[in-house]
Formats: structure tokens, sequence, C-alpha cells
């Protein structure tokens, strides 16, 4: 075993003293949870670590960072495995494997949801839904904890703001490891850091967060066109999506035609321009604006419908295992300059997984100051996403090469801004452009709560 892990890179002596403290849930390659716990959201991006903990609580992290420390041992946190990055597992290093802290804990008096840090959103919504509350991130199996330190884009965005815009506090293990409670009255600066500042400051072992009180019933708007109509429909989106009801969430992509039954099967693998918005309370104001949205030219479908809000993002779901390159920026406006060179730029697309998205923003994400948070980007009304999925690793060049192509054309439309969720390429000129004008700020607060720089693999920001 000890070999093994010396193999990976590891001592022999770091192990030997994790394994001490965590037996049975230290694990190893060539022990039979090894393969899934390190395993990634995205298979392009995976790595092998010497040594995975699993960790059940805040005491558990506490221990494993004393033996981290004491042998300057590198580390990672992995909570979902959902980053295209990869940063959840390091090489070599040891993982901190939060996953058995899934609590999911419902107040209903004051309509908050406390999860533990290694929970995924697909759980928190079951628990949080059988009590008529909508928790602030997305119908999806992606982890809480990366999501929202990210900043957290979800459903409920133009309604009452990010993922972090709704944390009320939060448990954190300190790199140092010491374990804090960080809220908007206890240990502000470190509240303000998490809150879209990424894995640099802290590693979060619970959140507890505002919900919207709505049934589960939501409303979809579902509209599809052919690709010859794509330059009107992205002047329409970039017309209507500011004005719409802040409890929709709208989206339009270029896409390939997927091949469901609810679409016409002669259109199954054309290429398409596609629009979708989410509506997560159900009244009059919010299906008409729906209804706004899919009234425009002579679309190949048009549909407005109810949906479980479990079902929303049923439309984009990769399931685990494929091969991922994402990147982003935000706009302004789109414009008729933009809208012609992203389909010169993007077309074709090198998958038909692939697509090229640009969402909807504003509403309740854009009433926050910039400086509130550490996620810096309250001003832009849309976010561009370049979601490239492939499966045969052969693919990898051409996949990869068409993203960062693509990106390094459009870029220069935006804002100078990027979501540091959907952000692939991290050089440190990326990583300035995910943290924005709070980059700085971010490294006042690191250097004062991870002074020894332990916290690395993540969107790194430098301390000096």
């Amino acid at each position: 075993m000890f070999e093994m892990a010396e193999s990976r890179g590891l001592p022999e002596a770091t192990v030997s003293d994790l394994e001490h403290t965590f037996a049975e849930r230290c694990l190893v390659p060539g022990d039979d949870a090894y393969d899934e716990s390190i395993s990634l959201w995205n298979s392009a991006a995976q790595r092998y670590p010497a040594v995975v903990v699993r960790c059940r609580n805040a005491t558990d992290v506490v221990d494993a960072l004393e033996v981290i420390n004491a042998h300057d041992a590198p580390f990672s946190v992995k909570c979902g495995g959902h980053m295209t990055t990869g940063h959840a597992v390091v090489d070599d290093g040891v993982v901190l494997d939060l996953s058995p802290m899934d609590a999911v804990e419902v107040d209903t008096d004051e309509a908050t949801v406390r999860v533990g840090g290694g929970a995924i959103w697909e759980d928190v919504n079951e628990v949080a839904l059988e009590h008529g509350l909508i928790p602030p991130g997305i119908p999806e199996t992606a982890g809480v904890g990366g999501f929202t330190l990210g900043g957290g884009m979800g459903v409920t965005g133009r309604l009452t703001g990010l993922a972090v815009d709704n944390l009320r506090t939060v448990e954190v293990v300190t790199a140092s490891g010491e374990v804090v409670t960080a809220s908007e009255s206890e240990n502000a600066d470190l509240f303000w850091g998490l809150r879209g500042g990424g894995g640099n400051v802290g590693i979060v072992t619970a959140f507890e967060f505002d919900c919207v009180e709505a049934p589960r019933e939501c409303l979809v708007a579902n509209v599809l066109y052919p690709i010859d109509d794509a330059a009107s429909y992205f002047a329409y989106f970039d017309e209507i999506a500011p004005t719409m009801h802040e409890a929709t969430f709208p989206t339009a992509s270029l896409i390939t035609v997927p091949p469901i039954p609810d679409l016409p099967e002669d259109l199954h693998g054309e290429l398409a321009v596609a629009g979708y918005a989410m509506g997560v309370v159900t009244d009059d104001a919010v299906e008409t604006s729906l209804e706004e949205f899919a009234d425009f030219g002579e679309p190949h479908v048009a549909m407005v419908y109810p949906a479980d809000y479990t079902e929303l993002y049923a439309p984009f779901h990769v399931p685990p295992g494929h091969r991922h390159h994402w990147e982003s920026f935000y706009l302004h406006e789109l414009g008729d300059d933009f809208i012609e060179a992203m389909l010169d730029e993007t077309l074709p697309m090198p998958t038909p997984e692939t697509a090229v998205s640009i969402y909807g923003l504003g509403g309740a994400i854009n009433d926050v100051d910039s400086g509130a948070t550490a996620y810096a980007h309250r001003d832009a009304p849309f976010a561009l996403h370049l979601v490239t999925h492939w499966t045969d690793e052969a693919d990898d060049d051409a996949c990869i090469d068409w993203t960062r192509t693509s990106h390094a054309a459009l870029r220069d439309f935006g804002t100078g801004g990027e979501y540091v969720n959907n952000q692939t390429d991290t050089d440190r000129e990326r990583i300035r452009a995910a943290y924005g004008e709070n980059y700085d700020r971010i490294a006042e607060v690191k250097a004062k709560w991870d002074p020894e720089n332990r916290l690395t693999s993540t969107q790194h920001v430098e301390t000096d």
C-alpha cells in the first residue's frame, strides 16, 4: 500500500499518519472505493491523488489538515467534482472528500435550508421542495460548494440573486485548521471573500441559505428556430431578455437538435437556435412574460408548459464521464456586430453535444453593489458560455481548440469579466478576469485567513 502511495508522489509517513487517524476512510489506489472517490464530471480533467480522506464533519477536516500541514503535503477539496477545471482532485496529493457531509435541514419558519459542505443540489432540492421551498441553486447534480463559492448563477437568480446573495451563514475550516462561523456580523471579511472568491480563503463545511417560497411546479417557455433565423432571434433576445419578469431565467443557444421524441424527427441532428426560459413562480404575470418570450417569428417549436422544478435542466443534462471544455464572458449587450461574429466564429460546432449559450441576467443579480461580495460582475445583463462536450479522447484537440479559438475571437465584445464557474483555462490573466475588480481585495482576505498559501487547488489568487 505504501509503495503505491510513494509512486504517486506522497511520502509513506504522510499516508501512515492519515491511515492512523482515518482507518478505512483513508483510501489509496487499489482500494475498492478509490476510483469512485476521485471521479470527476469532466473525464478530460481526471487526476490521481495518493490519498483520499472521506470527511464526515468539520472535525475530520481539522484532523486531516493537521497531518497535511505537518507534512506540507499538497491537497484539494472535493464536493461534487463538477468544475471543468478538475481542481477538486490534486495529482499525487491528498483529496479531502466532503461528499459524506451531505445532511440537509430545513427551517420552514425562516424559509431557510442548511446543508453540509459535500451536498449536491439534486439532494438539497428534493428535501426543500417537500416544504414548498426552492433553494438558490440549480436542478442538477452539481456540488453546492463549488457552485456557491464561485457566485452561483441559478434558476432563481433574477428573482433573489446569486447563491452567494442568499447565504446567511457558513461554517468554515481555515487552512490552519480552525473552525469558525462567518456571516455579515461575524468574521465579515471572510464571509465577503467566500461569496465569489472560490476556494481561496477557506473550506466551507456547512452553508445556510435563504430560499424562495414557491411550489415545485414551474413554467417553461421552449422555442426552436431554423439556423437561418439565428441572427434575428438573438437580436430579439437582446431586446426581450432584460425586460422579462424577474421570476424567469432566459437563455438563447446555438444547438444541434437532439434526437428526443418531443421534437420533430426531421430536425434531429440539424443546427438550430433555441430559446429556453424558466419561471419559478406560476402566476399570471410570469406566464404572460413567457408567452411573450415565445411569440417571435416562425419557430419550428413554440411551447409554454408546466414542469417540475427538478426537471427544468433536463434538456441540458450531460451525464458524468463526458469530456468538457467550457469558457465564458459577460456582455453589456449583444448587438449586430457581436451576433454576426458569434455565428461566423462558432459555426460549425465540433460535436452535436456542444452549445453556445447566452444567459439573460439582470434583476436581483445586478441590484447588488459590485463590492458587496467577492463576486464582482454585477452590471452585465448577459453572459456567454461556450459549452463544449465530447466523448472520444481522440477529439480532445479539436474540441479544446474550437473552444479556445471561439473565446479568443469573441471576448473583446465582452466586459472583460468571466464567470469563474464556467472557466476551464486558468492562467493568471484569466483568473484576474474571473475575479474582476475584487481580485486585490480577495488577495487581502486570503493573506489574512490563509497566510501560508495552502489553498491552491482552485482558480488561485496570488497574495504577493
